[in-house]
């Protein structure tokens, strides 16, 4: 787990994952804070709107998987590679789960310029793509991996209208949208680390898991909710 006192530091392989985007506007829940580390059941929820959140799989799959996260986080970057993977196969693929990502961009200067650059992908349709992209590359916090041009060169190499892609940055025409994410990170979602996770499914019902766990856990808690 990652937070803005001690940084954890992962490494792992490379793995490049070909995703297909579904984008629709999706209705999560409010969950209360989890006090600690391990998987728990929230005592209570309401319901919340996630406006324009781009969603991975069915918007009508039972289980929804909202991820809270970082571009820069590494324990975000170790999920990503070992266990979405798997959740992706199993869950989205299937039609069971979705997944939506909420950005909480705190860990560096160049966190925020990252999740803004995901939606500008959007706007051309490929915010998953882009996604995965900032993940695989990912390096060291603010080392200038995610610098502007790195930003414009991963737009390049998925083909986007540069152009267009360098105004919306320019303009940070979804500057509002990741505020309201990182602010919604901490105020719903109660999360003052990355990653933490919130599933929920259609009845209500909905767990929290803060950190980086493997998939034999989401496995577990996905099964419960289906």
């Amino acid at each position: 787990m990652v937070d803005a006192k001690k940084l954890g530091v992962a490494g792992a392989a490379i793995v490049l994952v070909t995703l297909v985007a579904v984008f629709a506007t999706s209705y999560m829940s409010d969950f209360e804070t989890a006090r600690n580390p391990s998987p728990n059941t929230a005592d209570e929820s309401q319901a919340v709107e996630l406006k324009h959140a781009p969603v991975l799989g069915s918007k009508t799959a039972t289980v929804t998987i909202v991820e809270v996260g970082d571009y820069q986080c590494h324990m975000c970057k170790l999920w990503f590679e070992e266990t979405r993977p798997l959740i992706i196969e199993n869950y989205i693929e299937t039609g069971k789960a979705n997944l939506v990502f909420v950005d909480m961009p705190f860990l560096g200067s160049d966190s925020t310029p990252a999740s803004e650059a995901t939606y500008c992908a959007g706007d051309q349709g490929k915010y998953w793509e882009y996604h995965s992209m900032l993940f695989t590359y990912q390096e060291e916090i603010d080392d200038g991996w995610a610098s502007a041009n790195r930003l414009q060169a991963f737009a390049f190499n998925l083909g986007l209208d540069i152009e267009q892609f360098d105004k919306c940055m320019r303009t940070d025409d979804h500057r509002a949208q990741v505020n309201s994410n990182m602010q919604m990170s901490k105020k719903q979602f109660g999360a003052n680390s990355t990653p933490t996770f919130v599933i929920v499914n259609t009845s209500g019902e909905s767990q929290k898991i803060i950190g980086a766990h493997p998939y034999s856990t989401f496995e577990k808690i996905i099964d419960s909710l289906l």
